[in-house]
């Protein structure tokens, strides 16, 4: 019942929108009543204003009005005010929320008035709701604390987190809730940052039977409480270490490789130094290399190699390292030796490892292994030295049958020179037999030709090419690697400035680039000036291919050359990437352009080893600003994984062959990027 309000004077003074006064009445013989100012009120609370039997307004909430009336009697009988909060239910189906305090007074012939305010709160209401599905959504967890740790609020996702309910969450303390490791660095930040800003640390969340969870965590102090970011990056350090396993491991069988023993070795030197002991140094190949290679079944040839290293590790000891360093090629560092005397007996735990036949898939093979052998510091204080002449030695043992040769210095002298090759070689070179023959590269998503490759091919007095293959290692063997080099550097500078001046093409070249090379700056950069200076390309059309050895064997003064050719607006490149040798941390730092994932991962991505790398170097190298060139790209399949695995460039037989000059600037003339890109671009 509602019935007219006595004059309320300063009813106007008191009155604003979304607020009301009001009096609720209980006489002496238990019926509820309200009074408002106005009998036009009844339209704030959009219903004429009713009371139930137990004093709840007729058009409260359902759910509501048993704690309603409950509150209420609570109040009646402690005589104590009354918080109003509850919820009106419109005609319309809207629900409105109001809240408010009435204070109870006991009269003399029984009966209790209360007096209080109402407040339509349902604007704030809706966006406390929508703030609170906002922090929901974020991926984050949040927690707000006092100083004494106490949690004053949290995100659902930081319970999700620390694996705590809602309801139980703030009456916490902070430090309760994590790992005592966790929670001894949460002290140690929480002083430190009352004096600095912020501070991020990451750590493992480790609960009951919950799996392990790597944070980040974020603290920031405010006037009087701390605000608390944790940051779930368990799948980032998933990734992280799946990257790193990559970069340290064999493609193929999965064993540690060169880029690994490359960054185990300083701390093997040191604890070397410290310990006053020697490193023995062993290169390590199968006998029977050409029984190896003509396994036709890859999986079984992978598999066999891997058994071989099980065998070799088994004769090691744990504080020894093993690694991959060739097709079927091992390197070994045997740690503590006190006398170099004593290096037979643990070679010969090696051999012994190969008595018995190794069996792989039902097949059998009787292998045994050659082993040459040189010592830290004696032989050699840098890696690729100790290992190179490792190799001399291991080469030894082959030529004389036996298991085991200690490197001599005499090796260095006696290596034999096949003086035929190198006296044609030259005389090739002289004769500009070695030509530049060019194929294109090409973008994914536009057809449009973007590079171009320039590869040597020697051409011999009876019209044949041989491949590069054939005669590279010859030439850098010899010393004609500079010459070659220049040779093709010049014709490739040559052609692209007529292409270029014919407005047939505004890409760069590509030109290979040795180790050897790589590292001799002087030279190197006095042969690309003379090349520019002599065709007048522009620097921007010419770029330098760097394989990852040669950019790895010295990475501060390859990012050092790489740096100074990008100033001069020479760009460089990465080229077989995936071969096992890169350090994900160098590669980082090297201002490279582009990165060319080898050619043996393309040829077979049905692989799902193989797929897998290349998917992952696709999205490394995006991660790290490079563009990704695919090489070798023969099929149609192929392709179109590749597109799928959003890589930018692709090269390979299924556009073009490398061509001669003449028929690449006849390609160039007809070249349509549309009709490419529709014919195999869809």
């Amino acid at each position: 019942m509602t019935e007219k309000m006595p004059p309320f004077p300063y009813k106007n003074a008191l009155r604003q929108e979304n607020v009301v006064p009001f009096i609720r009445k209980k006489t002496a013989d238990g019926t509820f009543l309200y009074s408002l100012p106005e009998e036009s009120d009844c339209d704030w609370i959009h219903a004429p204003l009713a009371a139930d039997s137990d004093g709840c307004p007729e058009n409260i909430h359902w759910s509501d009005r048993a704690a309603y009336a409950d509150a209420l009697k609570v109040s009646e009988t402690d005589e104590k005010p009354f918080a109003e909060r509850f919820r009106i239910l419109l005609p319309s189906g809207e629900t409105h929320w109001i809240f408010g305090t009435s204070t109870p007074v006991k009269k003399k012939n029984g009966e209790i008035v209360w007096t209080g305010f109402w407040f339509d709160v349902s604007s704030l209401h809706q966006q406390d709701y929508y703030n609170g599905i906002v922090l929901d959504s974020i991926p984050e967890g949040v927690v707000v604390f006092d100083k004494q740790g106490m949690i004053l609020t949290a995100t659902k996702r930081f319970c999700d987190i620390v694996h705590c309910s809602e309801d139980t969450i703030r009456s916490c303390s902070i430090l309760s809730l994590l790992p005592e490791s966790v929670a001894d660095t949460m002290q140690q930040q929480l002083l430190l940052s009352s004096i600095k800003d912020r501070a991020i640390f990451t750590d493992i969340l480790q609960k009951d039977d919950y799996p392990p969870i790597h944070v980040e965590i974020e603290l920031v102090p405010e006037d009087a409480a701390f605000i608390c970011v944790f940051r779930d990056i368990t799948e980032f350090v998933r990734r992280e270490r799946d990257l790193r396993y990559l970069a340290y491991h064999d493609t193929n069988t999965g064993i540690e490789n060169q880029a690994y023993l490359k960054d185990i070795f300083p701390k093997v030197e040191e604890n070397s130094k410290v310990g006053q002991t020697l490193i023995g140094v062993l290169s390590i190949e199968p006998k029977s290399l050409g029984q190896i290679r003509a396994i036709v079944n890859r999986s079984v040839r992978f598999k066999l190699i891997s058994a071989i290293a099980d065998r070799i590790r088994s004769a090691l000891r744990d504080s020894d390292v093993l690694a991959q360093t060739g097709a079927c090629h091992f390197t070994v560092l045997l740690t503590d030796i006190e006398f170099s005397i004593g290096i037979e007996r643990k070679v010969d735990r090696i051999l012994k490892a190969f008595d018995d036949p190794i069996c792989v898939e039902d097949l059998e093979f009787d292998l045994s292994v050659c082993i040459g052998v040189c010592f830290y510091p004696q032989d050699g204080k840098i890696l690729s030295q100790l290992i190179e002449r490792a190799d001399l030695a291991l080469h030894k043992a082959r030529e004389t049958s036996v298991g085991m040769r200690l490197y001599n210095s005499e090796f260095l002298t006696a290596q034999v020179i096949n003086h035929t090759i190198r006296k044609n070689l030259k005389t090739a070179i002289e004769n500009h037999d070695i030509k530049a023959f060019f194929q294109p590269q090409i973008d994914i998503k536009t057809g449009q030709i973007v590079g171009m490759e320039a590869l040597a091919r020697w051409q011999t007095s009876d019209g044949l090419f041989i491949q590069p293959k054939d005669f590279i290692s010859d030439a850098e063997e010899y010393g004609l690697i500079d010459h070659l080099t220049k040779e093709i550097l010049d014709q490739a500078c040559f052609w692209n400035q007529k292409w270029y001046s014919m407005g047939l093409c505004r890409a760069p070249v590509s030109v290979n680039i040795s180790a050897r090379q790589f590292h001799n700056e002087t030279r190197l950069l006095h042969m690309i000036d003379e090349a520019l200076d002599e065709s007048g390309l522009p620097p921007y059309l010419l770029e330098l291919e760097l394989t990852e050895s040669s950019a790895m064997c010295d990475p501060e003064n390859a990012q050092k050359i790489i740096t100074k050719l990008l100033d001069n607006n020479i760009r460089c490149s990465l080229d077989d990437f995936g071969t096992g040798y890169s350090s994900l941390a160098v590669l980082r730092s090297f201002p490279l352009k582009k990165l060319k994932i080898d050619r043996s991962f393309i040829l077979n991505m049905k692989d799902k080893k193989n797929l897998e790398i290349v998917r992952a170097t696709i999205a490394m190298s995006h991660a790290l600003n490079l563009s990704v060139l695919a090489e070798g790209v023969e099929t149609r399949e192929n392709f179109n994984i590749l597109k799928t695995l959003e890589c930018d460039i692709i090269q390979g037989y299924l556009f073009s062959q490398p061509l001669c000059p003449e028929d690449t600037e006849l390609l160039l003339m007809r070249w349509d990027a549309g009709q490419v890109a529709e014919e195999n671009f869809d």
